[in-house]
């Protein structure tokens, strides 16, 4: 029955399926026919080799004297298949498919139909759920009512909810959308996508698709910290010291970032250096605003911020909009406080080391200076414990230190025990 193969490669490349699973589907289907024609008591059995394109089919049957139904073979008859065979012996014999008749080519027709629809489901589910966490594209398909955007993935269907719905975007008929896959349900009508374009993976995959690097692992985006419409924040680090992780995000001219926030409908989107020291991060997450100093309860995971009472209202943000999208970048709970407020908030009280004391034990280290130490202090770092945290990539971003006088600290602070 080479034919099978044929009709297999041609419904493959109609269905776009595998044609392996075609021809198992279609030898499925031929037993299932044969079983209804000769009753479910049938053993019937196949024997595929799609390397050599041969397909056959044999039932089984008992050899009796003189057969009196299908699944029986007469001695005379068995002895030309098998001259061994003998009474009660079962023996397997090829099965014409012509002998099928009308109503089983038919039962045939409608199992393989069946099949074939659960085979292309299969697939499809299959194929979406590898793009679970990544951006498909789809055609917008109708608004529904309860403003649910639907969308035509041509073998599937997505649903883009409301609430997933960034308040800046419009939706027109027709129109191509991007969204994010967050989940693929293989239901009785056809496979279903779940779409957001507000998750903040959508932001990861549009800079994977804008940045080389962060595809490649060289600039790996640590946080994400989104208010749809109003502001992003995206938080970036790179191993690699030669390796700008800002720069390289933005694009020369702005042309990486500018593609990242025409597709987010305009959206602000601040790129900020990750950190692993705390302080240094908040402040790193709070600019262009200015911090005079931070509070740090790591325990509680609560900071009190500090900055110039005229960088206050820019540090909160509009309606609190940039401190709480800090807050969700570095999961610590963040309370803004004017400068003109600090003494009282009771701090210096509270504090365990003065300024002055942290100053001086920084310039412990021969190559700490008081300005130096005064910068530390003001990122952030309090002991030289708290120093030895920080990689050398932070030291070195630290205005006034540079390459050089990083390294040299590194060393002697290597040396202390």
């Amino acid at each position: 029955m080479k034919e099978i193969f044929e009709i297999a490669n041609l419904i493959a490349k109609e269905h776009n399926i595998n044609s392996q699973a075609v021809i198992e589907s279609l030898a499925e289907a031929i037993k299932i026919s044969i079983s209804k024609k000769y009753g479910d008591d049938s053993v019937v059995k196949t024997s595929l080799d799609s390397s050599n394109r041969v397909f056959n089919i044999f039932i089984e049957k008992k050899v009796v004297e003189k057969a009196k139904n299908n699944n029986e073979i007469s001695l005379e008859e068995a002895k030309k298949i098998d001259p061994n065979a003998n009474i009660g012996d079962y023996i397997d014999v090829e099965f014409d498919p012509e002998e099928l008749g009308r109503i089983a080519v038919s039962t045939a027709k409608n199992v393989m139909s069946k099949m074939f629809k659960d085979l292309e489901k299969r697939v499809t589910y299959e194929d979406y759920s590898k793009k679970i966490g990544k951006i498909v594209s789809g055609e917008i398909w109708s608004i529904g009512v309860y403003n649910d955007c639907i969308v035509d993935f041509k073998n599937a269907i997505g649903i883009l909810p409301k609430k997933e719905q960034s308040p800046g975007d419009k939706y027109i008929v027709g129109e191509t959308i991007k969204a994010y896959a967050m989940d693929v349900l293989e239901e009785p009508k056809g496979v279903k996508l779940i779409l957001s374009r507000t998750h903040p993976g959508f932001v990861k995959e549009l800079f994977m698709k804008e940045v080389p690097e962060v595809r490649d692992g060289s600039v790996e985006i640590k946080a994400i910290a989104r208010e749809p419409s109003k502001r992003t924040k995206v938080a970036v680090y790179s191993k690699d010291s030669k390796i700008d992780p800002i720069g390289t995000c933005v694009g020369a001219k702005g042309t990486r970032i500018s593609a990242v926030v025409k597709e987010l409908g305009d959206e602000k989107v601040d790129v900020i250096r990750w950190s692993a020291n705390l302080s240094i991060y908040i402040k790193n997450a709070l600019a262009p605003s200015k911090v005079s100093y931070i509070e740090l309860f790591e325990d509680e995971k609560r900071a009190k911020v500090y900055v110039p009472d005229e960088e206050f209202s820019a540090a909160i943000g509009k309606m609190g909009v940039n401190a709480k999208l800090v807050a969700k970048l570095t999961g610590v709970n963040i309370d803004i406080i004017k400068e003109s407020e600090m003494d009282k908030t009771g701090h210096e009280e509270k504090s365990q080391k003065t300024k002055e004391d942290v100053i001086e034990e920084l310039m412990f280290i021969e190559s700490i200076t008081f300005n130096l130490a005064n910068k530390l202090y003001e990122n952030g770092i309090k002991s030289i414990e708290q120093l030895k945290t920080i990689t050398l990539d932070e030291l070195e971003s630290i205005k006034g230190v540079g390459e050089k006088r990083a390294k040299k600290i590194y060393e002697l602070l290597n040396e202390i025990n």
